[in-house]
C-alpha cells in the first residue's frame, strides 16, 4: 500500500487482508498494476463491523479489496459481506446503506446475543467509550460471534467529550497492551504517527503462516 496511507490504516488493511486472503500480504502488491491487470480473485468473505461510525472501514474494505484488488466494480458483484452495527443515527446516510449489506442502529448490546457468526469482526476505536468492565464483557461476547477479531484503541486514556451531541462518543477508559492480558494476542502493534496508536488482533487457531510479520512501509512519500 502507499505511503501515504496513515500507519494504523495500512496495518489494520494489512490485518484484514490476512484474514481474507489467510497468507497474501497486500503491502507488497502493486494495486495500480492490479487494476490494470488481472484481478486477484476474492473469497466470500463476512465481516462484522461495530460502531462503524461514518463507514470508514466500510468504505476501505470496498475500495481496496473489492475494486483495487478484486476489480468488483459492480455492487451485485461485492464478495464481502458488511454487516454495520451503530447506534448514533447521525452517521447513517445513504452512503453507509451503499457501502454496508446491512446496517443496525442500534446499541451493539442490545443486538449482540442474536448477531450471526463472521469471519472477521472489527472493533475499530470502540472499547474506549465503556467502562472497563463493559468493555471486557463486549469483547467476550463478540468473541462469541467469530474466530477472528481486530481491536484498535487510543494507547493510554485519551480524554474525549460527547463529540457533536453524542454522549457515546465520550471516553471513559484508557488501554495499554497488560489490559488484554487475559486475551490470546497474536499480533499488537503500537503506531505513533496517528492519535488512534494501540492495535491489536486476537485470533484463535490461526494458521502458523498467518503469524509472521507483516511488511509495514511508513516512511514519509
Amino acid at each position: 500500500m502507499s505511503s501515504s496511507i496513515p500507519c494504523n490504516i495500512q496495518y489494520m488493511l494489512n490485518l484484514i487482508a490476512k484474514n481474507i486472503f489467510k497468507n497474501i500480504d497486500i503491502s507488497n502488491l502493486n494495486l495500480t498494476e492490479l487494476v490494470e491487470g488481472k484481478p486477484l480473485p476474492l473469497p466470500e468473505f463476512s465481516i462484522l463491523d461495530v460502531g462503524f461510525g461514518y463507514g470508514k472501514w466500510g468504505f476501505l474494505i470496498r475500495d481496496t479489496f473489492e475494486v483495487m484488488i478484486g476489480q468488483n466494480f459492480n455492487k451485485l458483484d461485492w464478495k464481502i459481506n458488511i454487516t454495520g452495527v451503530e447506534p448514533f443515527n447521525k452517521c447513517i446516510t445513504s452512503i453507509q446503506k451503499e457501502l454496508y449489506n446491512k446496517i443496525i442502529a442500534k446499541d451493539i448490546f442490545d443486538v449482540i446475543d442474536d448477531l450471526d457468526k463472521y469471519d472477521l469482526i472489527i472493533i475499530g476505536d470502540v472499547i474506549e467509550h465503556f467502562e472497563k468492565d463493559k468493555a471486557y464483557e463486549l469483547l467476550d461476547k463478540l468473541f462469541e460471534h467469530s474466530d477472528n477479531t481486530l481491536v484498535s484503541t487510543p494507547l493510554g486514556f485519551m480524554p474525549q467529550g460527547a463529540w457533536a451531541g453524542n454522549e457515546k462518543e465520550i471516553h471513559r477508559s484508557g488501554w495499554v497492551l497488560k489490559d488484554f492480558g487475559q486475551y490470546t494476542i497474536v499480533e499488537h502493534k503500537v503506531l505513533e504517527d496517528d492519535l488512534f496508536t494501540d492495535i491489536l488482533s486476537k485470533i484463535p487457531d490461526i494458521p502458523n503462516e498467518m503469524k509472521s510479520p507483516m511488511k509495514l512501509d511508513c516512511s514519509v512519500a
